[in-house]
Protein backbone atom coordinates (compact mmCIF):
# COMPACT_ATOMS: atom_id res chain seq x y z
CA UNK A 1 0.00 0.00 0.00
CA UNK A 2 0.96 3.29 -0.79
CA UNK A 3 -0.90 6.40 0.30
CA UNK A 4 -1.04 9.89 -0.75
CA UNK A 5 -2.85 12.25 1.50
CA UNK A 6 -4.65 15.33 -0.70
CA UNK A 7 -5.15 18.91 0.57
CA UNK A 8 -8.23 20.06 -1.32
CA UNK A 9 -8.44 23.21 -0.40
CA UNK A 10 -12.10 25.19 0.76
CA UNK A 11 -13.66 22.98 -1.21
CA UNK A 12 -14.05 24.24 -4.77
CA UNK A 13 -12.10 22.16 -7.27
CA UNK A 14 -11.23 25.29 -9.22
CA UNK A 15 -9.13 25.87 -5.73
CA UNK A 16 -7.65 22.17 -6.23
CA UNK A 17 -4.12 21.75 -7.24
CA UNK A 18 -3.71 19.94 -10.31
CA UNK A 19 -0.95 17.85 -8.16
CA UNK A 20 -3.68 16.74 -6.16
CA UNK A 21 -6.48 16.09 -8.97
CA UNK A 22 -3.99 13.88 -10.55
CA UNK A 23 -3.45 11.80 -7.36
CA UNK A 24 -7.48 11.47 -6.68
CA UNK A 25 -7.57 10.86 -10.80
CA UNK A 26 -5.43 7.81 -10.28
CA UNK A 27 -5.75 6.45 -6.90
CA UNK A 28 -7.06 2.53 -6.49
CA UNK A 29 -8.89 4.10 -3.59
CA UNK A 30 -10.18 7.46 -2.34
CA UNK A 31 -10.95 8.41 1.17
CA UNK A 32 -12.73 11.51 2.33
CA UNK A 33 -15.47 12.96 4.18
CA UNK A 34 -18.58 14.35 3.79
CA UNK A 35 -18.06 17.74 3.36
CA UNK A 36 -15.52 16.90 0.28
CA UNK A 37 -18.19 14.54 -1.43
CA UNK A 38 -19.14 17.41 -3.73
CA UNK A 39 -15.52 18.12 -5.15
CA UNK A 40 -14.61 14.09 -5.28
CA UNK A 41 -17.51 13.45 -7.02
CA UNK A 42 -17.02 16.27 -9.99
CA UNK A 43 -13.18 13.84 -10.41
CA UNK A 44 -14.43 10.39 -10.13
CA UNK A 45 -16.98 8.34 -9.41
CA UNK A 46 -15.52 5.58 -7.20
CA UNK A 47 -15.06 6.93 -3.41
CA UNK A 48 -15.80 6.06 0.14
CA UNK A 49 -16.71 8.50 2.94
CA UNK A 50 -14.93 7.96 6.39
CA UNK A 51 -14.08 9.50 9.47
CA UNK A 52 -10.81 10.12 10.89
CA UNK A 53 -10.68 6.79 12.72
CA UNK A 54 -11.97 4.53 10.40
CA UNK A 55 -9.76 6.42 7.49
CA UNK A 56 -7.09 4.69 9.92
CA UNK A 57 -8.61 1.83 10.44
CA UNK A 58 -9.02 1.33 6.70
CA UNK A 59 -5.27 1.88 6.25
CA UNK A 60 -4.14 -0.72 9.02
CA UNK A 61 -6.32 -3.51 7.64
CA UNK A 62 -5.13 -3.09 4.17
CA UNK A 63 -1.78 -2.04 4.52
CA UNK A 64 -0.14 -5.32 3.05
CA UNK A 65 -2.22 -5.08 -0.20
CA UNK A 66 -0.84 -3.77 -3.36
CA UNK A 67 -2.78 -0.85 -4.02
CA UNK A 68 -2.65 3.00 -3.72
CA UNK A 69 -4.92 5.08 -1.03
CA UNK A 70 -5.67 8.79 -1.46
CA UNK A 71 -7.24 10.37 1.05
CA UNK A 72 -8.47 13.25 0.68
CA UNK A 73 -9.05 15.92 3.29
CA UNK A 74 -9.76 19.41 3.34
CA UNK A 75 -7.49 23.08 3.71
CA UNK A 76 -3.62 21.88 3.88
CA UNK A 77 -2.19 19.22 4.72
CA UNK A 78 0.66 20.91 6.94
CA UNK A 79 -2.81 23.14 8.78
CA UNK A 80 -4.91 21.58 11.33
CA UNK A 81 -5.42 18.35 9.33
CA UNK A 82 -6.08 14.52 9.05
CA UNK A 83 -2.66 14.51 7.36
CA UNK A 84 -0.48 14.44 10.72
CA UNK A 85 -3.33 11.64 11.82
CA UNK A 86 -2.17 9.59 9.51
CA UNK A 87 1.65 9.95 9.42
CA UNK A 88 1.50 9.55 13.11
CA UNK A 89 -0.63 6.05 13.26
CA UNK A 90 -0.08 4.79 9.45
CA UNK A 91 1.89 1.47 9.86
CA UNK A 92 5.47 1.88 9.70
CA UNK A 93 6.01 -0.28 6.24
CA UNK A 94 3.58 2.13 4.58
CA UNK A 95 4.79 5.06 2.74
CA UNK A 96 2.49 8.28 2.78
CA UNK A 97 2.79 11.35 0.40
CA UNK A 98 1.12 14.36 0.86
CA UNK A 99 0.17 17.11 -1.69
CA UNK A 100 -0.29 20.07 -0.06
CA UNK A 101 -3.48 22.59 -0.71
CA UNK A 102 -4.85 25.71 -0.12
CA UNK A 103 -5.64 26.75 3.68
CA UNK A 104 -9.08 28.23 4.33
CA UNK A 105 -6.70 31.21 5.91
CA UNK A 106 -5.03 31.19 3.12
CA UNK A 107 -8.15 32.10 0.87
CA UNK A 108 -10.04 33.95 4.06
CA UNK A 109 -7.08 36.03 3.77
CA UNK A 110 -6.66 36.57 0.04
CA UNK A 111 -10.85 37.29 0.51
CA UNK A 112 -10.62 39.58 3.53
CA UNK A 113 -7.27 41.72 2.09
CA UNK A 114 -5.30 40.24 5.56
CA UNK A 115 -1.18 39.29 5.38
CA UNK A 116 -0.79 36.29 7.96
CA UNK A 117 3.04 36.76 8.42
CA UNK A 118 2.37 38.12 11.57
CA UNK A 119 -1.34 36.63 12.53
CA UNK A 120 -1.76 33.87 15.16
CA UNK A 121 -3.15 30.96 14.14
CA UNK A 122 -5.33 28.46 16.38
CA UNK A 123 -8.01 26.18 15.76
CA UNK A 124 -10.81 25.80 18.13
CA UNK A 125 -12.85 23.11 15.43
CA UNK A 126 -13.53 20.25 18.05
CA UNK A 127 -11.05 21.44 21.00
CA UNK A 128 -11.51 22.74 24.49
CA UNK A 129 -10.42 26.06 24.30
CA UNK A 130 -10.47 29.63 23.85
CA UNK A 131 -9.86 32.27 21.83
CA UNK A 132 -9.67 34.95 24.52
CA UNK A 133 -5.96 34.86 25.21
CA UNK A 134 -5.08 34.78 21.95
CA UNK A 135 -6.71 38.29 21.41
CA UNK A 136 -5.90 39.28 24.60
CA UNK A 137 -1.88 39.06 23.28
CA UNK A 138 -2.22 39.30 19.69
CA UNK A 139 -2.92 41.77 17.10
CA UNK A 140 -4.99 39.71 14.73
CA UNK A 141 -5.96 35.75 15.09
CA UNK A 142 -7.16 33.73 12.31
CA UNK A 143 -9.10 30.42 14.24
CA UNK A 144 -11.12 27.56 12.76
CA UNK A 145 -14.46 27.07 14.26
CA UNK A 146 -17.02 24.00 14.64
CA UNK A 147 -18.23 21.37 16.96
CA UNK A 148 -19.13 22.86 20.50
CA UNK A 149 -17.28 26.14 20.20
CA UNK A 150 -18.59 27.75 16.28
CA UNK A 151 -18.42 31.47 15.59
CA UNK A 152 -21.09 32.77 17.51
CA UNK A 153 -19.71 31.26 20.55
CA UNK A 154 -16.38 32.86 20.15
CA UNK A 155 -18.34 36.24 19.35
CA UNK A 156 -20.03 35.79 22.86
CA UNK A 157 -17.13 34.86 24.28
CA UNK A 158 -15.40 37.46 23.63
CA UNK A 159 -18.01 40.20 24.17
CA UNK A 160 -17.73 38.17 27.67
CA UNK A 161 -14.87 39.53 28.40
CA UNK A 162 -14.58 42.96 27.88
CA UNK A 163 -13.54 42.73 24.21
CA UNK A 164 -16.57 43.56 22.50
CA UNK A 165 -14.69 46.64 20.75
CA UNK A 166 -12.31 43.87 18.77
CA UNK A 167 -13.04 43.77 14.60
CA UNK A 168 -14.15 40.17 13.82
CA UNK A 169 -14.20 38.95 10.32
CA UNK A 170 -16.48 35.49 9.74
CA UNK A 171 -16.12 33.47 6.55
CA UNK A 172 -18.78 30.29 5.78
CA UNK A 173 -19.04 28.13 2.82
CA UNK A 174 -15.41 29.25 1.67
CA UNK A 175 -15.44 28.97 -1.92
CA UNK A 176 -18.59 27.16 -2.20
CA UNK A 177 -22.05 28.35 -3.13
CA UNK A 178 -23.57 30.01 -0.43
CA UNK A 179 -20.37 31.99 0.49
CA UNK A 180 -20.76 34.62 3.03
CA UNK A 181 -18.56 37.15 4.75
CA UNK A 182 -19.34 39.30 7.40
CA UNK A 183 -17.81 41.86 9.38
CA UNK A 184 -18.19 44.23 12.65
CA UNK A 185 -17.36 44.19 16.25
CA UNK A 186 -18.20 41.75 18.16
CA UNK A 187 -20.81 43.74 20.13
CA UNK A 188 -22.50 44.21 16.78
CA UNK A 189 -22.24 40.93 15.29
CA UNK A 190 -23.65 39.16 18.90
CA UNK A 191 -27.20 38.69 17.32
CA UNK A 192 -26.06 36.98 14.30
CA UNK A 193 -26.22 33.48 13.77
CA UNK A 194 -23.87 31.35 12.12
CA UNK A 195 -22.82 27.73 10.88
CA UNK A 196 -21.40 25.04 12.14
CA UNK A 197 -18.15 25.06 10.29
CA UNK A 198 -17.19 29.29 9.75
CA UNK A 199 -13.48 30.82 10.00
CA UNK A 200 -12.97 33.86 12.46
CA UNK A 201 -10.17 36.63 12.23
CA UNK A 202 -10.01 38.96 14.88
CA UNK A 203 -8.19 42.19 15.00
CA UNK A 204 -7.15 43.67 18.49
CA UNK A 205 -5.78 47.48 17.37
CA UNK A 206 -4.76 47.45 21.41
CA UNK A 207 -2.87 44.03 22.18
CA UNK A 208 -1.02 43.69 25.92
CA UNK A 209 2.15 43.16 26.21
CA UNK A 210 3.02 39.59 27.79
CA UNK A 211 6.67 40.22 28.00
CA UNK A 212 5.70 43.75 29.74
CA UNK A 213 7.52 43.95 32.83
CA UNK A 214 4.46 45.81 35.30
CA UNK A 215 5.76 47.89 38.17
CA UNK A 216 3.94 48.82 41.34
CA UNK A 217 3.12 52.00 39.75
CA UNK A 218 1.52 50.43 37.04
CA UNK A 219 -1.03 49.16 39.36
CA UNK A 220 -4.60 51.03 40.67
CA UNK A 221 -3.75 50.14 44.29
CA UNK A 222 -6.71 51.29 46.55
CA UNK A 223 -6.59 49.68 50.37
CA UNK A 224 -6.17 45.74 49.36
CA UNK A 225 -3.09 44.04 49.61
CA UNK A 226 -0.33 43.81 47.14
CA UNK A 227 2.12 41.39 46.24
CA UNK A 228 4.88 43.67 45.50
CA UNK A 229 7.47 43.46 42.59
CA UNK A 230 10.11 42.45 43.76
CA UNK A 231 8.18 39.10 45.09
CA UNK A 232 6.21 39.11 42.23
CA UNK A 233 9.06 38.67 39.72
CA UNK A 234 10.69 36.11 41.87
CA UNK A 235 6.75 33.56 42.57
CA UNK A 236 6.59 34.27 38.76
CA UNK A 237 10.20 32.40 38.23
CA UNK A 238 9.91 30.16 40.69
CA UNK A 239 6.48 28.69 39.74
CA UNK A 240 8.42 28.49 35.60
CA UNK A 241 4.39 29.41 34.62
CA UNK A 242 4.28 28.12 30.88
CA UNK A 243 2.31 29.80 27.85
CA UNK A 244 -0.69 26.76 28.03
CA UNK A 245 -0.49 26.39 31.71
CA UNK A 246 -3.48 26.43 33.85
CA UNK A 247 -2.69 28.43 36.53
CA UNK A 248 -4.94 29.39 40.00
CA UNK A 249 -4.11 32.38 41.88
CA UNK A 250 -5.93 31.98 45.84
CA UNK A 251 -6.42 35.43 47.27
CA UNK A 252 -5.93 37.83 44.86
CA UNK A 253 -5.79 41.00 46.37
CA UNK A 254 -5.74 43.84 43.69
CA UNK A 255 -5.12 41.75 40.97
CA UNK A 256 -1.10 42.09 40.73
CA UNK A 257 0.23 38.98 41.25
CA UNK A 258 -3.06 37.70 38.81
CA UNK A 259 -2.01 39.63 35.73
CA UNK A 260 1.79 38.82 35.80
CA UNK A 261 0.63 35.04 35.94
CA UNK A 262 -1.85 35.37 32.94
CA UNK A 263 1.14 37.21 31.12
CA UNK A 264 2.86 34.42 31.59
CA UNK A 265 -0.36 32.22 30.87
CA UNK A 266 -0.49 33.79 27.72
CA UNK A 267 -2.64 30.87 25.53
CA UNK A 268 -4.35 29.65 28.88
CA UNK A 269 -6.62 31.11 31.98
CA UNK A 270 -5.78 32.37 35.64
CA UNK A 271 -8.72 30.91 37.64
CA UNK A 272 -8.39 33.77 40.24
CA UNK A 273 -10.27 34.22 43.70
CA UNK A 274 -10.73 37.02 46.49
CA UNK A 275 -13.33 37.16 48.96
CA UNK A 276 -13.09 41.00 49.31
CA UNK A 277 -15.56 42.67 47.39
CA UNK A 278 -13.48 46.19 47.70
CA UNK A 279 -10.23 44.05 46.32
CA UNK A 280 -12.41 42.27 43.45
CA UNK A 281 -13.16 45.35 41.72
CA UNK A 282 -9.63 47.18 42.23
CA UNK A 283 -8.37 43.80 40.49
CA UNK A 284 -11.01 44.29 37.66
CA UNK A 285 -10.08 47.81 37.24
CA UNK A 286 -6.28 46.39 36.66
CA UNK A 287 -7.24 44.18 34.24
CA UNK A 288 -9.04 46.67 32.35
CA UNK A 289 -6.59 49.22 32.86
CA UNK A 290 -3.73 46.48 31.11
CA UNK A 291 -5.79 45.18 28.66
CA UNK A 292 -5.17 41.69 30.20
CA UNK A 293 -8.47 39.82 30.17
CA UNK A 294 -7.24 35.65 30.73
CA UNK A 295 -8.51 35.65 34.03
CA UNK A 296 -11.37 34.08 35.34
CA UNK A 297 -11.83 36.17 38.55
CA UNK A 298 -14.96 35.00 41.31
CA UNK A 299 -15.79 36.39 44.58
CA UNK A 300 -15.48 33.73 47.34
CA UNK A 301 -13.62 32.16 49.85
CA UNK A 302 -11.08 29.32 49.41
CA UNK A 303 -11.41 26.14 48.78
CA UNK A 304 -15.13 25.94 47.86
CA UNK A 305 -15.11 28.67 45.73
CA UNK A 306 -12.39 26.62 43.32
CA UNK A 307 -15.01 23.89 43.29
CA UNK A 308 -15.64 24.78 39.43
CA UNK A 309 -11.72 25.50 38.73
CA UNK A 310 -10.30 23.19 36.02
CA UNK A 311 -7.52 21.30 37.40
CA UNK A 312 -4.34 23.87 37.56
CA UNK A 313 -0.64 22.96 36.74
CA UNK A 314 0.10 25.76 38.93
CA UNK A 315 -1.36 27.50 42.09
CA UNK A 316 -0.16 30.57 43.80
CA UNK A 317 -0.83 31.26 47.45
CA UNK A 318 -0.72 34.48 48.27
CA UNK A 319 -3.58 34.87 51.13
CA UNK A 320 -5.63 31.36 52.44
CA UNK A 321 -7.74 33.14 55.49
CA UNK A 322 -7.14 30.07 57.73
CA UNK A 323 -7.81 27.64 54.84
CA UNK A 324 -4.61 26.66 53.91
CA UNK A 325 -5.28 22.87 55.08
CA UNK A 326 -8.43 22.50 52.75
CA UNK A 327 -6.83 24.55 50.23
CA UNK A 328 -3.70 22.66 49.38
CA UNK A 329 -5.75 18.93 49.58
CA UNK A 330 -8.15 20.88 47.20
CA UNK A 331 -5.62 21.71 44.57
CA UNK A 332 -4.25 18.00 45.19
CA UNK A 333 -7.20 16.61 44.60
CA UNK A 334 -7.54 18.06 40.82
CA UNK A 335 -3.86 17.67 40.32
CA UNK A 336 -1.71 16.14 42.42
CA UNK A 337 1.53 16.79 40.33
CA UNK A 338 0.37 20.43 40.42
CA UNK A 339 3.23 22.56 41.48
CA UNK A 340 1.71 25.43 44.35
CA UNK A 341 3.86 28.43 45.62
CA UNK A 342 2.46 29.87 49.24
CA UNK A 343 3.84 33.17 50.18
CA UNK A 344 4.06 34.18 53.92
CA UNK A 345 4.63 36.82 55.90
CA UNK A 346 4.20 35.34 59.78
CA UNK A 347 6.12 32.82 61.65
CA UNK A 348 2.79 30.94 62.06
CA UNK A 349 2.26 30.89 58.12
CA UNK A 350 5.24 29.84 57.61
CA UNK A 351 5.54 26.98 60.07
CA UNK A 352 1.96 26.11 58.85
CA UNK A 353 2.79 25.55 54.87
CA UNK A 354 5.68 23.71 55.80
CA UNK A 355 4.01 21.59 58.06
CA UNK A 356 1.12 20.47 55.63
CA UNK A 357 3.39 20.82 52.57
CA UNK A 358 5.50 17.53 54.56
CA UNK A 359 2.86 15.84 55.53
CA UNK A 360 0.66 15.89 52.30
CA UNK A 361 4.24 14.22 50.47
CA UNK A 362 5.58 17.45 48.77
CA UNK A 363 8.99 18.02 48.06
CA UNK A 364 9.48 21.77 48.95
CA UNK A 365 11.52 24.80 48.48
CA UNK A 366 11.74 27.22 50.73
CA UNK A 367 13.33 31.04 49.93
CA UNK A 368 13.49 34.21 52.44
CA UNK A 369 13.39 37.13 50.09
CA UNK A 370 14.23 40.43 51.72
CA UNK A 371 13.92 43.25 49.21
CA UNK A 372 14.80 47.00 50.11
CA UNK A 373 14.00 50.22 47.83
CA UNK A 374 15.85 53.62 47.46
CA UNK A 375 13.62 56.35 48.92
CA UNK A 376 14.30 59.82 48.55
CA UNK A 377 15.06 61.87 51.54
CA UNK A 378 16.27 65.80 50.60
CA UNK A 379 19.86 65.08 48.56
CA UNK A 380 20.18 61.81 49.52
CA UNK A 381 18.42 58.46 48.78
CA UNK A 382 17.87 55.59 51.79
CA UNK A 383 17.27 52.31 51.34
CA UNK A 384 13.53 51.57 52.76
CA UNK A 385 13.07 48.09 53.66
CA UNK A 386 9.74 45.57 53.09
CA UNK A 387 8.81 42.96 55.40
CA UNK A 388 11.06 39.75 54.69
CA UNK A 389 8.63 37.37 52.33
CA UNK A 390 8.96 33.23 52.65
CA UNK A 391 8.40 31.19 48.98
CA UNK A 392 7.27 27.80 50.23
CA UNK A 393 7.53 25.85 46.92
CA UNK A 394 6.01 22.13 46.85
CA UNK A 395 5.31 19.60 44.45
CA UNK A 396 5.44 16.37 44.11
CA UNK A 397 8.03 13.72 41.88
CA UNK A 398 7.51 10.91 39.75
CA UNK A 399 9.29 9.30 42.80
CA UNK A 400 6.69 10.07 45.45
Amino acid sequence: MKVTVVGAGPGKTEVLTQQGRGAIETADVVLTSEHLVGLVSEIRDGYTILGVMDTLEYIKENHSKDITVCVVASGDTGFYSIASTVRRNAPEDVPVEFICGISSMQYFCALTGHSYEHMKLVSLHGRAGSIVPYVCYNKEVFALTGGDMKAGDVIAELAAFGLGGVRVWVGEKLSLPGEMIVSGTASELMDRTFGDLAVVIVENPHPADPYQVLRDGDFIRGKAPMTKEGVRNLSLASLSVRPTDVVWDIGSGTGAMTCVLAQAARESFVYAIEKEPEAVSLAEQNMEKLGIRNIRLVQGEAPEGTADFPAPDKVFIGGSSGNLREILTAVLDKNDRAQILVTAVTMETISEAFTLMKELGLQMDVTSVSVANASKLGRYHLMKAENPVYLIKGERTIES
